[in-house]
């Protein structure tokens, strides 16, 4: 059986790097995600409860005219 030359042997680390390079993308887009999910619920439950109590308060306004 014949030995891999240098050239396939290059070639086949460049390939490996390549796609561990594209996971490590992958893994680090996906923690951005949860990121900005978790600051978006942060978000929503800090200001949630004051943003309807101004709208409730903007329809009983709006309610008496």
């Amino acid at each position: 059986m014949a030995r891999p030359s240098h050239a396939s042997h290059a070639s086949l680390l460049s390939r490996a790097s390549r796609f561990s390079r594209r996971g490590a993308t992958m893994v680090e887009y996906a923690l951005l995600i949860i990121a900005i999910m978790v600051l978006a619920a942060a978000a929503y439950r800090s200001l949630g409860k004051s943003v309807r109590k101004n709208g409730d308060k903007a329809t009983e306004e709006l309610m008496k005219q």
